[in-house]
């Protein structure tokens, strides 16, 4: 007889990887942010994730919106928020 108190392979992906991922792509997090985050707050910040991509679905974003989805180089050129150089963390010497 044997019991196993562990997680099965499926129940990793759904618990561990599938919201770790989520949050990764979605919300801007690191993998180790996203791994210790409490599940409360996980669930938490991937339903309003979810309730931010519906709204944008819908054309309901507020103008200006900071979402990653809104954040691409043809928008940012519309809008003027275009820079002369890179920011001084981004810039490499030479």
């Amino acid at each position: 007889m044997s019991l196993s108190f562990g997680l099965t392979p499926q129940d990793k992906e759904a618990v561990i990887l599938e919201p770790a991922f989520l949050l990764t792509y979605y919300g801007g997090f690191s993998y180790i942010e996203a791994y210790n985050l409490p599940v409360l707050y996980k669930r938490w910040w991937i339903e309003r994730i979810s309730k931010e991509i519906e709204r944008a679905n819908k054309g309901d974003a507020p103008p200006g919106s900071r979402a990653s989805h809104h954040d691409n180089p043809e928008a940012n050129a519309l809008l003027g928020k275009t820079r002369a150089q890179a920011p001084a963390r981004n810039r490499r010497f030479t």
